[in-house]
């Protein structure tokens, strides 16, 4: 039964090797035996039995089970164990034993219980939970980095919410700290140090709560998830980071390509009105997850974007228009690319004819099909703005050697409100068009956030100051993790080089990955 199973498991780890029953027991019979004073001996045997009944009762464990909270249970009611006055009785009952003996009896049974007690106990300055005070306040030392990062504020009231191991701290250090929950912290503030955090229901809380700091687990991929959505770094220790939050309208969500290959699929949301715009959309394997995440979405998508003809980009896209399921596409937009164009160059094993005759059929006659100009601007709901910097032109078309051009013609383009940006390069990735780039725009360039050209492997040469122009904060490979770390691919490489400038790195690893804007 489970309720036995659970008396045991919390014996045994109450108890540990059980020696300290032992000599418990041991100490129980003596008592018994020898304590003459029978109000004495009634009081130990008594009481023991009280609290081991409380213990070892199911009806406690029922009542307890209904009244406290899942999440400290277990905390909780292994307290009741404390009930049990285990040192009082062995120390009682041995003093009675050991008071039989005299002379150099007593002395070496005195000796004994010593050994005995120290062989079966465990020092306590020598456990993993037992610490030095690391400063004279005697409280976690982010506690006091985090009051020092404050020491210059200038308001009477901080509002804050913190994790539960730290939140008494704070206010005890600081009065100007103002929490919006007590000891007993919602389910929200548990997302302060989730694996997976969901930024959004912070932003939520923290809006509604009128909270202007949040602090987080400084754990990389926690922390990278705030900091991609938008929150702001106000400071650090070595376990925590503080935030202020960011509460954004639009959404950028990066998703993994299910089919395991490398692809680039993205959303951009409209948390107020629910325009839903969809970059590209990867393998035809990832068909189902972009059909999901449509659906979830409204199940229309406002604007299609489609930077080039490759499987790894649109093959969900021509499984998606071909079958729809549902699903409504509004306006698609494309580079131009035309199949005479197409067929007159000099095609790789990678250029998936397939894949670009599949597009042209399924989409024949098309009215809300989009040819994207270079400089041409899309301006959508609440202040965001999308600039192409490239599409299939005479600027392609003329390269010097006609270098790659299915790639190459990609759609390159800058998503941008008041607050922060992004460049999505596509497959993007000759030298000719980096240069290009740098030259006409210069510091249009400039981007928080950078995906990187041809899922970074190949991508544009960093001797070009392509990535200087950039200076993203946070640079993005649509790549799995073959090709993030395999030695025959140099997308390793370039994410070292932009690390170097300060970029913080982002693929499928933690996908999906969301930005707010």
């Amino acid at each position: 039964m489970s309720w036995i199973d659970y008396f045991w498991n919390s014996t045994k780890g109450y108890w540990g090797s059980f020696g300290y029953v032992s000599l418990f027991v041991i100490a129980l019979v003596l008592i018994f035996k020898f304590e003459k004073v029978k109000i004495r001996r009634y009081a130990f045997l008594w009481y023991t039995g009280f609290a081991l009944l409380i213990i070892y009762n199911p009806l406690t464990l029922f009542v307890s089970r209904k009244v406290l909270e899942p999440t400290t249970f277990n905390q909780y009611y292994l307290r009741f164990f404390s009930l049990i006055p285990v040192m009082i009785v062995i120390a009682y009952g041995f003093t009675i034993g050991l008071s039989k003996f005299t002379g150099t009896k007593k002395f070496i049974g005195v000796i004994g219980a010593c050994v005995i007690i120290a062989l079966l106990g465990n020092c306590i300055y020598t456990q993993d939970w037992f610490t030095k005070a690391e400063n004279r306040n005697k409280v976690p030392q982010d506690v006091v980095t985090i009051c020092d990062l404050f020491a210059d504020y200038e308001g009477d009231t901080i509002r804050i919410m913190a994790p539960q191991d730290i939140a008494v701290y704070l206010r005890q250090m600081d009065s100007r700290f103002s929490m919006p929950y007590s000891r007993y912290i919602p389910d929200e503030a548990y997302e302060l140090t989730n694996e997976k955090p969901d930024p959004q229901v912070i932003v939520e809380y923290a809006r509604e709560n009128d909270v202007d700091y949040v602090v987080v687990s400084a754990v990389e991929d926690i922390l990278n998830a705030y900091l991609n959505y938008g929150f702001t770094l106000y400071g650090r220790t070595p376990y925590y980071a503080v935030l202020m939050p960011n509460d954004p309208v639009w959404i950028l969500t990066e998703y993994e390509d299910k089919s395991g290959n490398q692809g680039l699929a993205y959303t951009l949301k409209n948390l107020n009105d629910g325009t839903l715009v969809v970059i590209d959309g990867g393998n035809v394997g990832n068909d189902q997850q972009m059909r999901d995440v449509i659906m979830e979405n409204g199940g229309t998508v406002d604007t299609w974007i489609l930077t080039h003809y490759h499987k790894d980009h649109i093959d969900t896209f021509n499984a998606i228009y071909e079958d729809p399921q549902g699903i409504k596409i509004k306006d698609i937009y494309v580079t131009p690319l035309e199949p005479e164009v197409f067929y007159s160059l000099n095609l790789q094993e990678w250029d998936d004819v397939d894949t670009f005759e599949k597009f042209q059929e399924i989409t024949e006659g098309a009215d809300n099909i989009n040819k994207v100009s270079r400089d041409e601007v899309l301006s959508l709901s609440d202040g965001l703005k999308i600039t192409f910097f490239n599409a299939m032109d005479d600027v392609v078309l003329n390269a010097e050697g006609h270098e790659d051009i299915p790639n190459n013609d990609s759609l390159v383009f800058k998503i941008e409100t008041d607050s922060r940006s992004a460049l999505i390069c596509a497959d993007a990735h000759s030298k000719y068009i980096a240069e290009y780039l740098v030259k006409t725009y210069g510091d249009k360039l400039d981007s928080d956030i950078l995906q990187c050209g041809h899922h970074g492997n190949n991508s544009m040469p960093t001797e070009t100051g392509f990535y200087e122009a950039v200076s993203p904060e946070v640079a993005v490979f649509d790549s799995p993790d073959w090709l993030m770390t395999s030695p025959e691919y140099t997308a390793g490489a370039l994410a070292a080089y932009l690390k170097d400038l300060g970029a913080r790195i982002i693929w499928f690893k933690s996908a999906p990955n969301v930005f707010g804007f």
